[in-house]
């Protein structure tokens, strides 16, 4: 049986997914901290509900269409998880599949803090630039 930490993560995936970002967030602690790595137009610290609700905003204004993310391994405990994912992109006619690691703290059996770096942190930089 998997533990309910990890059934919250891929609940949030595919809430995401389906493009159900009121589901998506409400898996988030209400003072969320998203930390996402690189140099491109989406790196960053955000905070808050709002805050991670409008990085997505800016990454779907940035894309062709919502980005789907295929989860390849996902592992949880009481404290901390760690989600292993492919995300599909598409952009200006460009598709792109990005290797994400994903490593998260719970609290409250929700998601508390998130490091996002992809395995090619450039490639993805470029992409979005």
């Amino acid at each position: 049986m998997a533990h309910a930490n990890e059934e919250l993560l891929r609940s949030a995936t595919d809430s995401l997914n389906k493009g159900d970002m009121d589901a998506f967030l409400a898996a988030h602690t209400p003072d969320v901290k998203f930390h996402v790595a690189g140099k491109g137009p989406l790196a960053g610290d955000y905070e808050g509900r709002e805050g991670v609700g409008g990085v997505f905003g800016k990454m779907m204004g940035l894309l062709d269409g919502p980005p789907t993310a295929e989860i390849h391994d996902c592992l949880a405990n009481d404290e901390h998880g760690i989600l292993l994912a492919v995300q599909h992109l598409a952009r200006g006619g460009k598709t792109m599949d990005a290797m994400l690691p994903l490593v998260f703290h719970f609290r409250d059996s929700m998601v508390s803090e998130v490091w996002l770096a992809a395995r090619d942190q450039d490639a993805i930089d470029a992409f979005f630039a």
